[in-house]
């Protein structure tokens, strides 16, 4: 029967680790430019508001 993973000898350990690494930076990357894009939409929203008030 075929194996799922293939066999990755005495790398294993090291080769998972860069992958969980990867997987963790990829979503910190992913999480900031979620949270700066929010950011960035509040301090415009906040900007057109006091636009609005000054008009």
């Amino acid at each position: 029967m075929m194996e799922l993973l293939p066999d990755l000898g005495k790398n294993a350990a090291y080769i998972w680790a860069c992958y969980g690494l990867g997987a963790f930076l990829i979503g910190g990357a992913v999480v900031g430019t979620v949270l700066k894009a929010r950011a960035a939409k509040a301090a415009l929203d906040r900007m057109q508001a006091s636009d609005e008030d000054a008009a």
